[in-house]
């Protein structure tokens, strides 16, 4: 699940994600950060990192693949940097936890739903916090939200998550769900053979005998049946000690 995040970062860092969303309103919010991360020794770099992901997570919950698709249908470039990210991120983790085609897409549903719940959480716990703090604030954080998301997408908040992550982990699913083949290992059944045992009964010349105990008599080497008064077996030619 944790590996979306970085793979958020490469979309926001290489494939220029924010300016794709904002119809190049805003471009070289990369480097800005980078350069904002040289400013401070030792840590610049890593909350530039950090600040990267975050930001590239939030576009890509909130821009879902359909508006993409509708809006912006030549920019191939901001297609490609909102669908990345989920596949990457499903395909390396199918990959090290699924073992079937149906191990991956579970696997890649997970990461949906895993990002879905706290994001559509935040459209609640927020205005429910500012309501005991401020009279009317969940109503001005609702509508914030709310008027962010239809400024960007059309589309109210919470419908704007529930499709942008549902529809980029249904995305991922279809990779992972080919890793998962990949890995897939059916197990055979083996069909095990029961041998009978079968008891023979030996004397001291180690010659057949005939077998006394059944009216019929057959020969104790072969199995054959023997004629009466026969010395030797028609069948296998031996010698019959009769006692």
């Amino acid at each position: 699940m944790l590996c979306l995040i970085p793979m958020a970062w490469i979309s926001f860092s290489f494939l220029s994600l924010s300016s794709g969303v904002t119809g190049g309103l805003i471009e070289d919010l990369e480097i800005a950060l980078a350069d904002l991360g040289s400013f401070i020794p030792g840590i610049g770099t890593f909350l530039a990192i950090i600040g990267g992901a975050f930001i590239g997570l939030i576009l890509i919950f909130i821009f879902p693949i359909h508006w993409c698709l509708f809006y912006r249908p030549d920019d191939v470039l901001l297609i490609v940097a909102v669908i990345v990210p989920w596949i990457l991120c499903c395909s390396i983790t199918s990959a090290l936890f699924a073992h079937s085609p149906r191990g991956g897409i579970h696997t890649s549903l997970a990461i949906g739903i895993g990002y879905m719940i706290p994001a559509l959480l935040i459209y609640f716990i927020i205005p429910a916090f500012l309501n005991s703090i401020i009279p009317g604030g969940g109503a001005l954080a609702t509508g914030i939200l709310d008027g962010l998301a239809e400024g960007l997408t059309d589309l109210p908040y919470a419908l704007a998550v529930f499709t942008a992550i549902l529809e980029g982990c249904l995305v991922g699913a279809v990779f992972g769900g080919f890793i998962g083949s990949l890995k897939y290992k059916p197990e055979g059944g083996v069909t095990k053979v029961k041998k009978k045992k079968v008891k023979t009964t030996s004397i001291d010349d180690g010659e057949p005998k005939l077998d006394t105990d059944v009216d019929t008599d057959f020969c104790t080497n072969c199995g054959a049946k023997l004629p009466p008064g026969d010395d030797f077996c028609t069948n296998c030619g031996q010698k019959i000690s009769k006692l």
